[in-house]
């Protein structure tokens, strides 16, 4: 998200809004929440998501795991509707 907040600042400074606005950051807050709008809903309505982290238990050093990483269509749909290229939009995912 913090990505896309970037990526949405400067696009809103390319549309040519004053970043000193007094309403800059409320616009900002707006389109971070229609792209991302899983992230801003009421408690309740979406299960609870557990974070599992990685372990090194039982694995070998030396092997290279694969760095690919596959966007969902929804993931991809966000990306192109913030205007970040997927490559990049990965990278935070």
């Amino acid at each position: 998200m913090t990505a896309a907040a970037f990526a949405l600042d400067k696009k809103m400074q390319e549309e040519g809004i004053d970043p000193t606005v007094s309403d800059y950051y409320e616009q900002l807050d707006e389109r971070i929440q229609n792209a991302f709008p899983h992230k801003f809903e009421k408690e309740g309505k979406s299960p609870p998501v557990q974070a599992v982290g990685r372990t090194s238990v039982g694995t070998n050093p030396n092997t290279r795991k694969s760095k690919k990483v596959r966007l969902t269509a929804s993931q991809q749909a966000i990306a192109k509707k913030l205007g970040v290229p997927l490559e990049e939009y990965a990278k935070y995912v």
